[in-house]
């Protein structure tokens, strides 16, 4: 069963969220199609190997809160991840069902349910332990709430003036309400999580830091957009999509105005928003991409091309930008050129750039990067050059989806609690042993 939408005519004229979600009676309906598995695939499928069989078989039975707590367990934002989660290329494209007529069990929209509806446990009383976590995306929130949970006292510190990151202002909000992320920031308040906007630590900085907590979690993200390095990219009316798309989530400012030619180049996830929520500003939309219909389906879901296309989206598929051209009286860009099969041209009035991120230079990574590959450089266990200072998420691998960054920040977090328990044995130890020193001193005297 789909998730219903509101309609075509809603949807090219508003940011209302498009998917409206399941009623009980519809997740229930659609929960009861799970053959719960003797080897769940969908669970192989899942980034953060969530148990979706035993929570889908809690909620059937009426226990809401404990199927909340199933997915927590490993995933500790069902609201979020139900709504953008790659759910067709990962835990529903792996389900048994996937090949019949009816379809794979929709297991975002039973996951997203019970994400909106269920309430929060209460956490451990403070251990004593104090950790700062320098970034609010994904993988940092998802490390704050699991250490937040074990009674760590958790300091989130975020360089701008307001805490999610991606997923707060680079995803649209037809497609995940801030009102949503925010709801979900509340609930990490309500563990006693300190929030501390506009806080800029440096280079210089972070060692001393390390030494103010008894750890650190960076979670910065990777920071920098690609750019194109074909003629005429630097000229006006070419903007990145993930800055077209966070000054229009934060501030509002939509930089497309009605009735202009407007071309994104690239079409992913990141494209396909930008292009979606050009259509909602009223202007007349191409995306274009180097890559086929079919190879562009490998990473991308087919669902999203079509829902985009629906909007009124058009895609260009298999064409490369060779330049773009000014007018003749300013330095605004006003055509792209373009390669496929043979050379051809389109009027524009804005392009919108969406064609990857990389590693920034923060000064903030200097000490812990990586100088080849530019990200922060950890071992098995999460850890990077300074001891008590860990890191996960895009700041590491570099860009990849949000449920990867929640199941990173999750494991970072698991090793920070191993962390601590052997600083703890170890004090324990040699509290054990001057203790037994003192008393063999003591004898022979």
């Amino acid at each position: 069963m789909q998730i219903p939408k509101i309609s075509i005519g809603e949807r090219k004229n508003s940011f209302k969220e498009v998917e409206i979600g399941f009623t009980e009676e519809e997740a229930l309906k659609e929960a009861n199609r799970c053959l719960n598995c003797k080897n769940p695939l969908c669970v192989e499928g899942c980034p953060a190997n969530v148990n979706i069989p035993l929570f889908i078989k809690a909620f059937k039975e009426g226990r809401l809160q404990d199927a909340a707590e199933i997915i927590r367990e490993k995933n500790f934002f069902p609201s979020i991840c139900g709504r953008i989660c790659q759910h067709e290329k990962q835990c529903e494209g792996n389900c048994i069902l996937a090949k019949t007529k009816e379809g794979a069990v929709n297991i975002g929209g039973i996951e997203r349910f019970i994400g909106d509806q269920a309430k929060l446990s209460s956490p451990r009383k403070l251990n004593g332990k104090k950790v700062a976590i320098v970034g609010s995306g994904p993988s940092g929130l998802t490390a704050a709430a699991y250490l937040a949970l074990e009674g760590v006292n958790v300091f989130v510190f975020e360089t701008t003036n307001s805490f999610g990151g991606v997923i707060k202002y680079g995803v649209p909000e037809f497609r995940l309400p801030k009102e949503t992320v925010s709801k979900d920031l509340i609930m990490l308040h309500e563990l006693g999580i300190d929030f501390e906007p506009n806080s800029k630590i440096s280079e210089d900085l972070i060692e001393e830091v390390s030494k103010n907590y008894d750890a650190i979690f960076v979670g910065t993200g990777v920071g920098a957009t690609k750019k194109l390095s074909i003629p005429g990219s630097d000229l006006k009316g070419i903007i990145s999509a993930m800055k077209f798309l966070v000054n229009l989530n934060q501030s509002g400012v939509p930089m497309v105005s009605p009735g202009e030619n407007v071309v994104v180049i690239g079409a992913g996830y990141v494209g396909i928003d930008a292009s979606r929520s050009a259509i909602r500003l009223g202007a007349n939309v191409k995306c274009i991409t180097a890559a086929t219909r079919e190879d562009a389906q490998k990473s991308v879901s087919p669902k999203d091309y079509l829902d985009a296309e629906e909007e009124g989206v058009e895609f260009l598929f298999g064409y490369n930008v060779d330049k773009f051209e000014s007018d003749e009286d300013n330095d605004k860009v006003k055509k792209i050129f373009y390669t496929n099969g043979e050379k051809g041209s389109v009027q524009v009035d804005k392009v919108i750039i969406a064609i990857g991120q990389e590693h920034d230079k923060s000064e903030l990574k200097n000490p812990l990067r990586n100088p080849e590959l530019g990200c922060i450089e950890v071992n098995k266990k999460y850890q990077t050059k300074i001891k008590n200072v860990f890191a996960a998420g895009d700041c590491v691998h570099g860009p990849k989806t949000v449920i990867e960054a929640i199941a990173n920040g999750r494991d970072a977090a698991k090793e920070i609690l191993h962390y601590f328990k052997k600083i703890d044995e170890e004090i324990e130890l040699k509290s054990q042993k001057d203790l037994i020193e003192k008393e063999v001193s003591k004898n022979k005297l």
